[in-house]
């Protein structure tokens, strides 16, 4: 991968969590909606962590 692709990818990962935060913010969401968006974050957080570890 190039330096701009590696860039983009960590950055691309920081904006989905952004945005799953935002969502969990929403105090509308179903429980069962909560659960999913703290596992998908908790998935993209790894993948960040592994993804940074690997650069």
């Amino acid at each position: 991968m190039t330096d701009t692709t590696d860039t983009d990818t960590g950055e691309h990962l920081r904006a989905a969590l952004r945005h799953l935060e935002a969502a969990r913010q929403q105090e509308d969401l179903r429980k069962t909606n909560a659960v999913a968006l703290e596992n998908v974050s908790n998935t993209v957080s790894t993948v960040l962590r592994e993804y940074e570890g690997d650069r």
